[in-house]
């Protein structure tokens, strides 16, 4: 049996009056592909700022490794082994593709921040193996050869393949993606499907996706779950949840449910 990477215990985070997550409960294990679907508004990317330590949890627990993480911020979940993504790409604007993967290279780094003036030994060495490693990402994502590029000037695709290698960079055990097929074409999504796939076998990570995509989801998740409305109504694989009445009811509405 997989061992267990994420779990989140009764995770509920109410703002105001509003409960905008309740009573979570779910898991990921090591090595797999799991997806968080449901409508907009359902609560998903307020999942995922609990889970990387951007919103505290009113109630319950968030457990990485067997850790309760709930109340760590978001830098020391990232050294924890948490990495993410953004809906909306989050690239260093001016730098180029190689300085975006060395900046998140520097959450592993031992020199102190105070060493960069003096070019002390440490420093340097370091310096050279970071941007030995971003050059070794770039290559496993089709973009070394774009290293010297500035990263906002790159295609959509593209730079979505750089926000990937720039969370590779921190060495997570643990890879959220937020809708990394939107804005894509049928087979910029298929070519995304392969590429999730090689990043998870090549890197032993393991992977939580949110995407609208089904296409995407159905072909790529081992295990699903649906939340609506803060709440989680569903999980299972693709197959149990394309015949879901209530994920059904969830995207069309009770009455198109019905006819579907």
């Amino acid at each position: 049996m997989s061992a267990s990477v994420l779990k989140t215990e009764n995770v509920t985070i109410r703002f105001g009056g509003l409960t905008a997550v309740g009573n979570l409960d779910m898991e990921c294990t090591e090595g797999t592909i799991t997806s968080l679907i449901g409508p907009n508004g359902a609560g998903k990317t307020t999942v995922y700022n609990i889970i990387t330590g951007f919103y505290k949890p009113t109630e319950g627990k968030v457990i990485f490794l067997g850790e309760d993480i709930s109340k760590l911020k978001p830098h020391e979940v990232s050294k924890k082994g948490i990495a993410r993504t953004f809906q909306n790409i989050r690239l260093f604007s001016g730098g180029t593709v190689l300085q975006n993967v060395m900046t998140a290279c520097w959450v592993r780094q031992k020199s102190p921040w105070w060493a960069a003036p003096f070019m002390l030994p440490g420093f340097v060495r370091e310096e050279r193996e970071m941007k030995e490693k971003s050059l070794a990402l770039l290559e496993t994502v089709g973009l070394r050869h774009l290293a010297g590029e500035i990263a906002t000037g790159l295609p959509y695709g593209e730079q979505r393949r750089l926000e990937i290698a720039r969370a590779l960079a921190t060495d997570p055990k643990l890879l959220l993606l937020d809708e990394p097929a939107a804005g894509m074409n049928p087979q910029e999504s298929l070519e995304l499907m392969d590429f999730i796939r090689k990043i998870r076998d090549k890197f032993g990570v393991t992977i939580l996706m949110i995407e609208h995509d089904m296409k995407v989801v159905m072909g790529i998740s081992e295990w699903i779950r649906v939340l609506d409305y803060g709440r989680l109504i569903a999980e299972g694989t693709p197959a149990e949840i394309r015949r879901n009445p209530k994920v059904l009811e969830a995207y069309l509405g009770k009455e198109a449910a019905a006819n579907a």
